[in-house]
């Protein structure tokens, strides 16, 4: 098939380009200008500038595709690109491109939590997304990962690189809030699986790893994994931390926003294993996988 790929340059899009064209797919990748280097080395793809404020522009370079896939997400916002535009209206644009283009089948991914009401932009914004996606008619499918890991994620080796520059590590609050991480490789695996496999048509899917780890024992599972016996942590106050959020998150050895924090409290995990199930994967364990990158 000929598959559209948008945001096919971050950590998850590449993992699952290659999956899509090892599995005899032609990737179309909807990229920015400027972004072209990052997968200009992937065989088996074809890159096409987007603008995604132009809906006949889209309609056409989604000509001779088949499948839409949409990846697109920020987690902090900027000058030029803001949670709605990213979350909700790029979404839509895609959507309508693909209805006026008579591509039926429509792959997205969210975030683990949307349906938690949890009061911030970043989850209402993909709450919008994820509304036009099932409002669309389209033959579509929602995923939601939780904190996903492998060699080039933000997450883990974003805790990694505190870890080996202070000898005591700063956690918010408690450390007690738990977290359910998933491997990329098994976020990629379901999105080509799922692209025909009919029964996964109309299902929003948690993606969440079997265990659930707080956050203080994720962070003792990292640093056996760099081969430190025991982690010091200093647990902060969560006032005190988003005080320092507010006056200067970015500058942090974790740059962090308030939002971010109420996200992070607020858990992040799934009791729902239907993702594994009807898409025939074995998950990846947390500690087992990222010991392969991080060694």
């Amino acid at each position: 098939m000929n598959i559209a790929i948008a945001g096919g340059t971050g950590f998850i899009g590449k993992v699952i380009i290659k999956r899509l064209v090892k599995a005899g797919h032609h990737v179309v990748a909807l990229i920015r200008p400027g972004s072209l280097l990052k997968i200009a080395s992937f065989s088996g793809t074809e890159s096409r500038y987007i603008y995604y404020d132009s809906p006949s522009q889209i309609r056409k370079i989604l000509e001779g595709c088949e499948v839409v896939i949409n990846l697109i997400g920020i987690i902090k916002e900027t000058k030029e690109t803001s949670f709605d535009y990213a979350h909700h209206l790029i979404p839509m644009s895609l959507v309508k491109a693909a209805q006026g283009s008579g591509i039926k089948r429509f792959l997205h991914m969210s975030a683990l939590g949307t349906a938690n009401n949890i009061d911030t932009e970043y989850m209402e914004t993909k709450h919008l997304g994820e509304n036009v996606v099932k409002a669309s008619g389209l033959d579509y499918t929602i995923f939601r990962p939780s904190v996903v890991f492998g060699p080039e994620d933000k997450f883990v080796n974003l805790l990694v690189k505190v870890l080996k520059l202070s000898p005591i590590f700063p956690v918010i609050g408690d450390g007690k809030y738990r977290l359910q991480p998933i491997s990329v490789d098994d976020v990629a695996e379901g999105f080509v699986r799922s692209i025909d496999k009919r029964q996964t048509i109309g299902k929003t899917y948690d993606i969440a790893g079997l265990d659930k780890y707080t956050f203080d024992e994720m962070l003792d599972i990292i640093g056996l994994a760099l081969g430190k016996k025991k982690i010091r942590k200093f647990h902060q106050p969560v006032r005190f931390v988003k005080f320092k959020a507010r006056l200067y998150g970015r500058f942090l050895p974790i740059p962090i926003t308030v939002d971010m924090i109420k996200m992070l409290l607020a858990e992040n995990t799934s009791g729902s294993y239907s993702f594994f199930s009807d898409l025939d994967i074995t998950p990846i364990n947390f500690a087992e996988g990222i010991k392969k990158y991080l060694k």
